[in-house]
């Protein structure tokens, strides 16, 4: 992107997990845990098959509901159950906290995640951003599509009240997310250089900018950030 023609977007949708905080994707694991403790449990598909239906469907829930695994009754109760985990590790952040501030305005700004609104809010609560977004636009609000899927994206777009996506821009932790909101023509922000199962070193062509963390972001898109003054906000 021309350094001369810095991005500008209106719709501004901030991932959740691994990008609002990072903790080594601690709690990501414990969600993958969630899921095939129920599985198992409640339905007897094993962690490998879960895992199969997550890699062929997207979603493990997906999967489930594909293959008939899960009565559509029981959607509510598998949500519920997968996202009952512990956020110990998520703390309390004044230095995001003031970025996320600073970004345009609180109309310009939402949470799209893959995960349910209430396990958002629990994390946005105990980072300390919970009342700073217009709203969160969930896996319930996207009718159970993948996060990355062009569908999901849709469905982002009309919940926040976005015509163009010229006008929109991503900040996500998931290159697969990244990769699908530039197909639809969206500005990129990836978060996070190395890769969860092996901490190699990744690049991705579609993120219009690849940075360590969101408190980068104010150093590369500073007309976005117009109250804040170099040094920025680091914890």
């Amino acid at each position: 992107m021309a350094a001369d023609t810095p991005p500008d977007p209106k719709f501004i949708f901030f991932d959740c997990d691994d990008t609002l905080y990072r903790n080594d994707w601690k709690t990501g694991d414990r969600l993958t845990q969630k899921i095939a403790q129920y599985t198992e449990s409640e339905l007897g598909v094993d962690g490998a098959k879960a895992y199969e239906l997550y890699k062929t469907h997207g979603t493990c829930l997906k999967g489930l509901l594909a293959e008939g695994l899960l009565p559509r009754d029981r959607i509510e109760e598998y949500l519920a159950a997968v996202h009952d985990v512990s956020l110990d590790e998520i703390h309390e952040d004044p230095a995001m906290r003031s970025i996320v501030a600073a970004c345009r305005t609180k109309a310009d700004r939402f949470v799209f995640t893959a995960s349910i609104s209430e396990h958002a809010k629990r994390c946005l609560e105990r980072v300390g951003v919970d009342d700073l977004f217009t709203c969160i636009i969930d896996t319930r609000t996207c009718d159970l599509e993948t996060k990355h899927s062009a569908q999901a994206f849709e469905k982002a777009m009309r919940a926040a009240g976005a015509s163009d996506p010229l006008a929109c821009m991503l900040i996500d932790d998931s290159v697969k997310n990244i990769r699908t909101a530039k197909t639809l023509g969206w500005t990129t922000v990836l978060i996070g250089k190395h890769e969860r199962d092996t901490g190699n070193a990744f690049e991705c062509p579609e993120a219009d900018f690849h940075l360590n963390d969101v408190y980068e972001l104010p150093s590369v898109m500073p007309h976005l950030f117009p109250s804040l003054k170099p040094p920025y906000p680091r914890p």
